[in-house]
């Protein structure tokens, strides 16, 4: 976690995909591949926009982070990362506030 008022003396230290949509919120579960299929479907089942990553993982688009939780202890034997977009940008804007 980090200070996005002070954001360019620190960054954030985990990166996600490449690919990732940096302006939504997302979830990212890997684990054994028939527990991340059983998950995928129980996703699609509940309407979420999710992608099958080639290594295996599943990414989940737009959850809070309270349904985020919710659904991964469903899933304990999967790892799952979280991440969120920036609030703030790094302006003149938010440096004079």
């Amino acid at each position: 976690m980090y200070d996005c008022l002070h954001h360019e003396e620190s960054t954030p230290r985990l990166h996600g995909p490449a690919h990732a949509p940096r302006h939504r919120r997302w979830l990212r579960l890997s684990g054994q591949c028939d527990l991340v299929s059983q998950a995928a479907r129980h996703f699609a089942a509940l309407g979420f926009a999710h992608e099958r990553l080639s290594d295996g993982s599943l990414l989940v688009y737009d959850l809070s982070v309270h349904t985020a939780l919710a659904l991964q202890q469903e899933w304990p034997q999967l790892i799952g990362h979280y991440e969120t977009p920036l609030r703030c940008l790094n302006t003149t804007a938010s440096k004079m506030n």
